[in-house]
């Protein structure tokens, strides 16, 4: 009869265990098998600004990929730049409904420039894709910048994917 109440605990632990363990293989085949969602997104509309120029005052710290969501913050990285004739004025962006991703290279006098821009939603992540490129050297210098508005119904992480050539 002693050994029956030492056997009774030991027996509640052993069932424990073994549960814990059961869970446990479980829980790892579950993450195994977690299938990886395709690389391919729906394609998320945008308009490119035009007429606007990266402000003399923003450090080289700035350059690379941003999500802008107000006019204030949007006012300190960019100026507008209104040319003679038609097209001269720079596209109009309504922060109430629209945010802005911009993408700021490194100043250089090697003609750069920011082509292939492509958008897609992948879950909740917005994937930038683009090509900055690098051309002949020039007298002067210059900051490219691409200045895509979004409507806020596609808002989401922003990621980039660059890919640079020389």
């Amino acid at each position: 009869m002693k050994y029956l109440y030492l056997l009774f605990p030991l027996a509640i632990v052993s069932l424990i265990s073994c549960n814990q363990t059961q869970n446990n293989k479980e829980a790892t085949t579950a993450d195994s098998t977690i299938v990886e969602q395709p690389e391919a997104g729906a394609d998320v509309p945008f308009t490119e600004a035009r007429n606007y120029f990266v402000n003399n005052t923003v450090g080289e710290d700035k350059n690379g990929t941003l999500k802008i969501e107000t006019q204030e913050a949007f006012n300190e990285l960019f100026s507008p730049a209104t040319t003679m004739g038609e097209g001269g004025m720079p596209t109009e962006i309504d922060f109430k409904k629209q945010f802005v991703i911009a993408v700021i290279s490194p100043t250089s006098d090697l003609n750069p420039s920011i082509d292939s821009l492509s958008l897609k939603k992948i879950n909740s992540d917005l994937v930038l894709e683009f090509k900055e490129t690098m051309g002949d050297k020039q007298s002067f210098s210059t900051r490219p910048a691409a200045i895509l508005i979004v409507d806020k119904q596609f808002d989401g992480n922003l990621k980039a994917d660059v890919k640079s050539t020389l």
